[in-house]
């Protein structure tokens, strides 16, 4: 067994309930897995940063296939990995879009999550002789079309992707049998009203988000919601850029001997604690060092 899987095995395992009500047991990420997510958060590439995230999940859970999942079951399985393995409760600066200043955001990741299940129909009757059956977008279909929500074009296909069947009175057609061309050509010639209905059963389906509070200087409490997965990506792993990675790596390599492959195999929360101990030892040594000089005069 290679030394990694030796060490995980050993983590502690957390089993919760996702969106879905799936029950799911997981280990932390390590610090080898979060760098994965720090090389590719801040490129344009979706899809890479989506397929390497699917990657560090299938990785932490356990009998869970990431890329069948829903996309909210899969929001809700990298939060909870994020509180595991980083701490559930957090402090962020953020800018307030009321007052322009900056703001202190206290969340408790697990405690804020705020999870929208509605009651949902897969079945969008578009007329009295046109009955379209959808199927929810999996995490499967987010990697093929990540800018769906932001290119006309693209949004089409995203649709067409979980339309599963066009019934009439006469028949059944399965659209899995039909070109993708064909099916999107289909949903562009709806009506309006028609392809409101369909955009209303998407709106319907079971969402996560976060929320938290925070107070500015003028007393006003406000609210922050955090929604969509690259959100939480970007707001959950804002805490740590690569630059400061290879820095807190050299100082636990330099300063207290740490190997990379000891570094890398711990869980992230526990790098941190070691980091601050190792910060702490330096500003006692530097102390104690400017006091021995003024002694010596």
């Amino acid at each position: 067994m290679p030394l990694k899987d030796l060490i995980t095995s050993s983590f502690p395992q957390y089993c919760e309930t996702l969106v879905s009500g799936k029950s799911v047991c997981f280990r932390p990420m390590i610090v080898l897995e979060e760098k994965s997510l720090l090389l590719v958060k801040n490129s344009d590439d979706k899809t890479g940063i989506l397929k390497t995230l699917m990657n560090i999940v299938n990785s932490c859970f356990e009998g869970f296939v990431a890329k069948e999942s829903s996309i909210a079951d899969f929001e809700h399985a990298f939060l909870l990995l994020r509180a595991k393995s980083l701490g559930e409760i957090e402090s962020f600066s953020i800018k307030c879009p009321d007052t322009g200043e900056d703001a202190i955001l206290k969340v408790n990741i697990l405690n804020d999550i705020k999870i929208n299940k509605p009651k949902s129909s897969p079945k969008i009757k578009i007329n009295n002789n046109l009955l379209l059956i959808m199927t929810p977008p999996t995490i499967k279909t987010l990697i093929k079309y990540p800018d769906y929500n932001t290119n006309s074009d693209k949004i089409y296909s995203y649709i067409a992707s979980c339309l599963k069947q066009i019934q009439t009175q006469k028949e059944i057609i399965n659209c899995e049998d039909k070109p993708e061309k064909e099916i999107v050509e289909f949903i562009q010639n709806l009506t309006p009203q028609q392809f409101n209905m369909i955009i209303e059963y998407f709106d319907s389906l079971p969402s996560i988000q976060v929320s938290s509070n925070y107070k500015t200087s003028d007393g006003v409490t406000r609210q922050i919601k955090i929604k969509g997965l690259f959100n939480f990506i970007n707001f959950f792993f804002d805490h740590l850029t690569l630059d400061l990675y290879y820095r807190q790596n050299f100082q636990m390599k330099y300063h207290h001997h740490y190997s990379l492959d000891e570094i890398e195999t711990m869980i992230p929360w526990e790098r941190t604690v070691y980091l601050e101990q190792i910060r702490n030892h330096l500003k006692e040594e530097t102390n104690r060092l400017n006091n021995t000089t003024e002694m010596s005069f």
